[in-house]
């Protein structure tokens, strides 16, 4: 009798609400047919009903076309309904007047019709300043040299141009709003401007009320949003960003309670610089912060990032890794994030299967739970039919509670989703923020990683090309004091060599020092290397070079190479940012900085307009033999690509950890700048050596990993770009060996095809209990079905209090 009461109880369980969530498919989300959009103090309305929704930010210009179908149908998988993304202005208006919606990465509307086509919606974000760890937070460069222009106040200069380009964008995306069918449920304009708008005084205020009319004026049938905006601004909703947003709502909903809660920004990871170890953030606190959210009358979350991408070319900002993985859901190749993955696809599936509670019933005020403070509930609904958020503050103790009659294991620094049906005696507990199930342990057990492909290098045809320093015949910029950098390479390349000759201070062994110089410089004197200092993040520095015995000649020459790692992102007064030799220069204690200087943006005199590689067919181009020669040479490796593409699945990276600093491309696309940087060792570096969650979580505090590695070993080398033949072209500032570098594939430790295994057992399992439980029904075995569900249900964390018989 007792494996047949387990068939039964496995059939009960299986076909129960509890695991309904599990299986519950997204419903479709963007209909084809026109439709409106509004809002509430519940949540955005799409066809006048109050909606949840659940976003994740996919930048378009950080992965490739060919990758944005797969990536909209895994974050669907993943219980999102909605995209965000930021709009690119220096990727869509390089040169003022010249627009680009349509090429590779820029082409905003394919983004936007694959959203629509997968049944997602899309929020999004103009701006136009973006922030985003993104070079010049997205201004295009040309706006610098605009007449009296100050960026992000009320300048008129820059708010005629910002005009033009929300204009722009509007009219572009236009037929991709819901009376067309299309994805745009909301737009933003600016972004996080309170944490700016004190600064400027009365101009930050008439320019955030400027902001609010101008995106009025464009008529479109979806709603403005501005993110991070403190204080009112008429027509548009407010919303917020930060690793917690719960703290926020109960001024919120005083100031503003005509609007719903928008988290904008959920940060379940954060961005790594050059020489940092990897951030990371434990999935039970990202999940805890979006429950808890919720509890407190949150109706839209968006994770900033779901998935990060890979910043190519020359889009980072200020030593931001070439990777912007940003440890989201889905990595930089477009593979999930196992562990996290599935844990937050648990929850967002019980909040849409539950969302009829949340929007249709007001924000709930909260429910003591017994004596501890840290405890309380926030109901969704009344006593015959609810959703409840069961919330545990204390970041160190697990409590016990009695709710609606049912004992409750609340974990530590967890939120319990608690769902009681009409005509159930008992609720049940749907989901626990810091329990993990199996899979995620066993995906946290096996993390994705690298595997070398052989055979796909053709290491023995490398070929080389020495840039080494130019003439100054070749040097056509001539100033008496060093100029500015970007002021000279209008950020086209990030390089500008500096050149001064004079009379020979140096007797003996001493120093060339240059104060206020930014972000990185290489140093020769009479073309005799000295070295390579750099600063850090958006700061400037002073560096010295140790100069030795040895130059005897009545005059020297210093020539310096300046060179930028990315333009701020986030400050004040960014058209005013500057770098290169901003200070004195002194060599041997003498002060060079007023005198005869030459200057020529780019590495050599072959540059024009971008860093590109030579042409493979240049006579420039020599056999490589197996030295790692001077400083700046270019390596071209073939590769065969016929093996790479072989394998249509494939996610590839370059393994690079042979090399030291410098620029990398593929055929002609550029892959991004790549430096083999060093974290801090573990020891070494406070952040490294403790990961646990509970308490306020902070990036640069705690949960560092990959300490002492390399910050990024491996970069993206995205299928696409490779052809039938493919080089890869290496630009090496300091020297390695290019002989061993080599292709690896990305692969996800949670093998796929167990997955389906246990996915088809399930299911033949699933029919042959249900109709073993149809059976058992018809013979009145009820009663043994609802005493295992009851076990099942204290394996669940809870136990049902039992009632005093009545008289």
């Amino acid at each position: 009798m007792k494996p047949f009461l387990l068939l039964l109880g496995l059939g009960v369980l299986l076909s129960s609400p509890l695991l309904a969530y599990g299986r519950a498919a997204v419903d479709k989300q963007a209909p084809g047919e026109p439709y409106t959009v509004g809002y509430s103090t519940r949540g955005l309305l799409i066809n006048d009903v109050p909606r949840v929704l659940t976003t994740g930010a996919i930048h378009y210009p950080r992965s490739t076309p060919e990758m944005w179908d797969s990536l909209m149908k895994k974050a669907k998988l993943g219980g999102l309904n909605t995209i965000d993304t930021y709009v690119f202005w220096n990727i869509h208006e390089p040169t003022k007047g010249n627009y680009d919606f349509a090429t590779d990465r820029a082409n905003l509307p394919l983004f936007l019709r694959t959203a629509r086509d997968n049944g997602l919606f899309v929020m999004l974000r103009i701006g136009p300043y973006v922030c985003s760890e993104w070079n010049f937070g997205g201004f295009p460069q040309w706006l610098r040299h605009e007449p009296d222009v100050v960026f992000r106040t009320y300048s008129k200069s820059f708010m005629d141009n910002m005009r033009r380009f929300v204009g722009k964008v509007v009219s572009v995306t236009r037929k991709y709003m819901p009376e067309y069918g299309g994805p745009i449920i909301g737009m933003q304009i600016e972004n996080e401007y309170g944490d700016h708008q004190w600064e400027f005084g009365e101009d930050g205020n008439r320019y955030a009320d400027w902001c609010g009319d101008t995106a009025q004026s464009f008529n479109i049938t979806v709603p403005w949003i501005m993110c991070r905006q403190y204080y009112p601004v008429a027509g548009v909703i407010p919303t917020q960003n930060d690793f917690y947003c719960d703290q926020y709502l109960d001024r919120y909903h005083e100031q503003y309670p005509q609007f719903p809660d928008m988290w904008t920004e959920m940060w379940p990871g954060w961005f790594q610089r050059w020489g940092e170890a990897a951030p990371y953030r434990p999935i039970e606190d990202i999940s805890y912060a979006v429950a808890k959210w919720f509890a407190y009358g949150g109706t839209y979350v968006s994770y900033y990032m779901y998935q990060g991408g890979t910043n190519f070319g020359r889009t980072s900002g200020p030593f931001i890794l070439t990777s912007y993985d940003y440890d989201g859901f889905i990595d930089e190749y477009g593979l999930e994030n196992w562990p996290k993955y599935l844990h937050l696809r648990e929850l967002h599936r019980v909040l849409l299967d539950n969302a009829q509670f949340i929007t249709g019933n007001p924000v709930p005020e909260p429910q003591p739970l017994g004596k501890r403070q840290e405890t309380s509930a926030r109901v969704y609904g009344n006593g015959d039919e609810y959703l409840a958020f069961l919330v545990n503050t204390a970041e160190r103790s697990n409590i016990t509670v009695v709710f609606d009659q049912v004992e409750i294991d609340l974990h530590r620094w967890s939120v319990t989703l608690v769902r009681k049906r009409r005509g159930e005696r008992y609720p049940t507990v749907l989901y626990n923020t810091a329990t993990l199930s199996p899979d995620v342990r066993r995906a946290q057990a096996h993390p994705s990683g690298f595997e070398t492909i052989g055979g796909v290098v053709e290491t023995e045809s490398i070929r080389e090309l020495s840039i080494g320093i130019p003439r100054s015949s070749d040097m056509h910029v001539h100033a008496t004091q060093p100029l500015e950098h970007i002021s000279v390479t209008d950020d086209w390349t990030d390089y500008l060599w500096y050149r001064t000759t004079v009379s020979n201070p140096c007797s003996d062994a001493g120093q060339l020092v240059l104060k206020d110089a930014g972000d990185v410089a290489y140093a020769f004197i009479d073309d005799r290397a000295l070295g390579m200092r750099h600063g850090r993040q958006d700061s400037l520095a002073t560096f010295t070079f140790d100069v030795p015995k040895g130059f005897k000649n009545d005059t020297v020459t210093v020539s310096i190479l300046s060179q930028t790692m990315g333009m701020a992102h986030n400050q004040q007064h960014m058209e005013s940012y500057a770098r290169g030799l901003l200070g004195s220069v002194t060599l041997c204690g003498r002060d060079i900085t007023e005198g005869k200087w030459l200057m020529m943006p780019g590495l050599s005199s072959k540059s024009k307009d971008q860093e590109a590689p030579p042409a493979i067919d240049s006579a420039h181009w020599t056999s490589y033999r197996g030295k790692s020669g001077s400083h700046f040479r270019w390596y071209a490796i073939k590769l065969d690509a016929d093996k790479l593409l072989a394998d249509s699945d494939a996610r590839l990276a370059v393994d690079l950890s042979s090399m030291s600093k410098g620029q990398l491309w593929i055929n002609q696309h550029h892959l991004g700048r790549y430096w083999l940087r060093l974290a801090p060792s573990k020891q070494d570096y406070s952040p490294c050596q403790h990961c646990e969650y509970g308490g306020w979580f902070w990036p640069d505090s705690t949960c560092r990993q990959k300490c002492g590695e390399i910050s990024q070993r491996y970069y993206h080398l995205p299928c696409s770009y490779l052809t039938a033949s493919s080089y890869l072209y290496v630009m090496e500032e300091i020297g390695g060996r290019p002989e061993n570098i080599a292709i690896a594939k990305r692969v996800s430790r949670l093998p796929e095809e167990e997955e389906e295994e246990r996915g088809e057992w399930k299911d033949v399992l699933c029919r042959v209990v249900l109709a073993v439980c149809a059976a058992a029904a018809l013979l009145g075995l009820g009663a043994a079905a609802r005493m295992l569900y009851d076990q099942y249900a204290a394996r669940r964390g809870y136990l049902r209090i039992e009632e005093e018989e009545e008289e």
